[in-house]
């Protein structure tokens, strides 16, 4: 920060040694190195707080980076199944097993012009008329 060179120094020395006298600059020099000290410490303590503040900064726009590049994914992966589902109603005819028509069981045995509930009325029909004939009897 401050550009102190040998000269610069050497007239403090020479200052403080004629203001301060030979018998108190001894305790004057050591009182200035702790505060030397301290301050050192101090700028050094700041500094690594305002690093440790870029570096969460840049973790913060880490993360945003991933969300941004996560959000686009998902928009691509949502606009690849569109297609695909597109593609697959294109190709699918319409007489699929997702509409309403009716799926083939055992009960499809039975012809499609005489439903099973008609027969099973028409045989009762004929039992009636079979008993009708046999009561006259």
């Amino acid at each position: 920060m401050f550009d102190v060179g040998f000269w610069e120094i050497l007239l403090i020395l020479v200052l403080a040694l004629v203001i301060i006298g030979p018998e108190r600059l001894p305790s004057a020099a050591r009182k200035a190195g702790v505060f030397v000290g301290k301050a050192r410490r101090y700028v050094e303590g700041v500094r690594s707080e305002v690093e440790q503040e870029l570096d969460v900064n840049e973790f913060k726009r880490l993360l945003h980076n991933q969300e941004v590049q996560i959000n686009e994914l998902q928009q691509k992966i949502k606009t690849s199944v569109d297609n695909v589902g597109a593609e697959l109603k294109k190709d699918i005819p319409t007489s699929d097993f997702l509409t309403d028509t009716s799926s083939h069981t055992f009960h499809d045995d039975v012809p499609a012009d005489k439903p099973q509930n008609v027969e099973i009325a028409a045989v009762s029909e004929d039992d009636k008329k079979a008993s009708s004939e046999n009561d006259e009897k």
